[in-house]
């Protein structure tokens, strides 16, 4: 025991020390099982924990293409200058003639040109600076005003301007600029008491405009450069005017298809991969033998391919993903066939994307993996969170049998000490006992 000092053995002159270290250690053999299941246990947990976050990846990668739009792949593009396209899962493929007359413009007002920026202008007054037709914001000039002492009192009223200072050679200018692009967001000033010029017509430098640009004919008015709505599904960026027509393409895109397919199948290849390796497949054997031929890991297994080889038989021509090139290989994992999946969405783009997304009465291929990924991980019913929950419950088990072994075992060490004491003593008095009477013989 801790903080015991003992003789045993002087008596006897036995090494009663290493007798009871070496029969303790015997009767640790059960311990050691214990700790060794309770590992295999733990790394059970463990092992469980990570199919299931690899579970919950396929389920995000499922939810990428869970929906027709997001199925549905497009590009757009733009022969030219003037303009870029984007285009979203809510685009249609088409073609459309662009041309940009003009561009959105901020306002942008100067005042009088003063000698200084820092020098106070020794007006007094009021400044008062309209967007649109909002609410005035009301600047109160004093006497020690500079030019960048209004400016600093414009841009702490938080409204959508903002003011700096201009030196033009000559001579300093207060410059006041919309934040906000288009006609609705023009600037007014009114000057009461101070003479600064932003309410003369000649202070507007750049005035504030909307875009406008025709598609096929038809003029399209936006108060900024970003045009959507116009096409659905499509963001237009105007950048220039145009002198020549830009010619727009909307196309399904295979490469991006192909991409979260491939996203796809390798969040589903990680969970196979996973549960091969654990739990032993074919000719591989288990990495934990705790979960040599784990049930739950046969069912997660068991649970993918039979979504992947569903039949979809609403989507039309597709109706498997096999049909799309999806194929499922002979140790289980997902591979994606580009050629395959390049020829089905040039002969029916719509197909595949109702095989992939469903639609508001039938559920589609990625709507299934999502479905089975997330039932797998679902806190007390899925099969996977089931089966952590009994490692769990089994390796707290087995620390408790561990931690009354140790008990135990601290309580045999004590004994042993006490019976070696006794022993050791009673064959010091006996040794003593013989020594006298072969003295008293002598």
């Amino acid at each position: 025991m801790a903080g015991t000092v003992t003789f045993a053995g002087i008596g006897s002159g036995m090494d009663v020390e290493s007798l009871i270290t070496g029969l303790v250690q015997a009767s640790r053999t059960g311990v050691s099982a214990l700790q060794s299941r309770r590992a295999a246990s733990q790394s059970a947990v463990t092992t469980m924990s990570d199919v299931s976050s690899l579970l919950s990846t396929l389920e995000t990668a499922a939810k990428a293409l869970d929906t027709v739009s997001e199925a549905r792949t497009l590009k757009a593009s733009t022969t030219g200058t003037g303009v870029v396209a984007s285009a979203s899962g809510a685009a249609l493929p088409g073609s459309y003639t662009l041309e940009v007359s003009s561009l959105a413009h901020e306002q942008r007002s100067y005042s009088s040109s003063f000698a200084s920026s820092t020098d106070a202008l020794g007006q007094t007054g009021t400044l008062d600076v309209t967007v649109g037709t909002g609410d005035p914001l009301s600047v109160t000039v004093e006497a020690g005003d500079s030019l960048e002492g209004i400016a600093a009192k414009i841009n702490a009223l938080g409204g959508r301007v903002s003011a700096s200072v201009l030196n033009e050679g000559s001579g300093y200018r207060l410059q006041v600029r919309g934040l906000d692009t288009g006609a609705d967001n023009a600037l007014t000033f009114a000057e009461s008491g101070v003479a600064l010029g932003l309410d003369q017509p000649g202070s507007v430098r750049q005035a504030a405009t909307d875009a406008v640009m025709t598609v096929d004919g038809f003029t399209i008015t936006r108060s900024t450069n970003q045009v959507s709505g116009a096409i659905p599904g499509v963001t237009l960026a105007l950048t220039a005017e145009t002198t020549d027509p830009v010619t727009l393409t909307v196309e399904t895109d295979a490469s991006a298809l192909r991409t979260k397919l491939q996203s796809l199948a390798d969040a589903y290849n990680a969970v196979v991969r996973k549960s091969h390796q654990v739990a032993g497949h074919g000719t591989q054997k288990a990495s934990n033998p705790v979960l040599s031929g784990d049930s739950a890991l046969r069912t997660v297994t068991s649970s993918l391919s039979r979504t992947v080889l569903e039949t979809h038989g609403d989507a039309g021509t597709y109706q498997t993903l096999g049909a799309i090139g999806m194929k499922l290989e002979r140790d289980g994992t997902l591979s994606v066939d580009a050629a395959k999946l390049d020829a089905a969405l040039a002969a029916d783009p719509g197909s595949v994307e109702k095989l992939l997304g469903g639609s508001d009465s039938f559920s589609g291929a990625a709507d299934a993996l999502r479905d089975v990924a997330l039932a797998l991980t679902e806190p007390d019913t899925g099969a996977v969170a089931l089966r952590k929950a009994t490692f769990e419950a089994r390796g707290k088990a087995l620390a408790d049998r561990i931690a009354n072994e140790e008990k135990r075992l601290v309580t045999y060490e004590e004994l042993l000490r006490k019976q070696f004491n006794a022993m050791d003593q009673s064959v010091a008095a006996s040794n003593s006992t013989l020594q006298y009477l072969l003295t008293q013989r002598s």
